[in-house]
């Protein structure tokens, strides 16, 4: 489990690896109802937003979240298409420790080095375009979009019964890339919706468990761990998600700024078919059981990371101690 952010100290890692999250930690903001796309697994389209408020409105609420003592941890910057208010996310972000940014990837990636970019891309490229209805290029636009050279970016994958065939496929062609690795949930129906793009619970597990075999392949490139991954399977899934661990710890806000419930999906989310990761992260950041061995091998990549920063300046451990890097 990695924060994703540069703003992370190892001294935060044992903090909540001690104490876990507190309330308001985890969760989400919907930037804007707008969207340059119109994917047909989406559930924010169905929530029909039709107004957000402006950055100036949005940076008073978050000072007068600050006056009240919110956390300001984890932050996922969602939408619609977080990246058409570039102004929102720019301020925004710096009140946050860690900043995730869901983008579909059509627009140029700003060079932000403190945040992670998830880009929505739901399959090869043939599959990309039935997911989505986009217009041809847009594929190729996406990954040049995404490569570049410096900034922290993963794949979001979501799994459908349109493209659930092509995950080690797609694994293998974005492993020759400069991203940081691919993420992969399952698709939430709303209430009253079919099984027309959800797996049933025994093709879920049989996905799962050919990722967690690619993951003994390609590593951390699957950015997920396996713990998590067991947690998705049939035999806990369901315990998890019918008492859900994310109101414990997380935020979800709509473009206007009022709080979402139960989750950024909304109140019409079929929680009984639940495939958002969220619920299973939560699941591990609210369990000492969980947390301690996930937190772990997070602080020890950390003290690699800011070790090797520290001896390439010539202050060989300088960098944990301080906090910085």
């Amino acid at each position: 489990m990695d924060a994703g952010s540069n703003r992370w100290s190892v001294l935060d890692y044992i903090r909540v690896g001690v104490r876990g999250m507190p309330p308001g930690s985890l969760g989400g903001i919907d930037v804007t109802y707008r969207c340059n796309l119109r994917c047909r697994h989406c559930y924010f389209i169905k929530q029909n937003h039709r107004e957000e408020l402006s950055t100036e409105q949005w940076l008073v609420l978050f000072e007068q979240w600050k006056k009240e003592g919110f956390p300001f941890m984890i932050c996922g910057w969602i939408g619609g298409e977080p990246l058409l208010r570039k102004d929102l996310v720019g301020q925004g972000r710096k009140y946050f420790k860690s900043n995730v940014i869901f983008t579909n990837g059509t627009i140029d990636l700003p060079p932000w080095r403190d945040v992670t970019f998830s880009v929505s891309v739901h399959g090869t490229e043939e599959y990309y375009y039935r997911m989505t209805g986009a217009k041809k290029g847009t594929y190729q636009q996406i990954k040049e979009n995404v490569d570049s050279p410096g900034l922290r970016v993963f794949i979001a994958f979501c799994i459908t019964r349109f493209n659930y065939t092509c995950i080690e496929e797609m694994i293998e062609e974005w492993s020759k890339t400069r991203i940081s690795g691919i993420i992969f949930e399952f698709y939430t129906p709303m209430k009253g919706e079919g099984d027309g793009l959800w797996l049933s619970w025994s093709e879920r597990d049989r996905v799962l468990d050919r990722i967690r075999q690619l993951k003994k392949t390609y590593g951390e490139f699957i950015g997920v761990s396996d713990r998590i991954y067991r947690l998705m399977k049939s035999e806990t899934a369901r315990k998890v998600t019918q008492d859900c661990p994310f109101p414990m710890i997380g935020f979800s806000y709509d473009p206007m700024g009022r709080p979402k419930v139960p989750c950024q999906l909304g109140p019409e989310a079929d929680c009984s078919r639940c495939g958002c990761i969220l619920p299973f992260y939560s699941m591990v950041l609210t369990h000492r059981r969980l947390l301690i061995p996930e937190f772990g091998a997070s602080v020890l990549r950390r003290i690699m990371k800011l070790a090797n920063n520290g001896l390439a300046n010539g202050r060989p451990g300088a960098r944990i101690l301080d906090g910085t890097g």
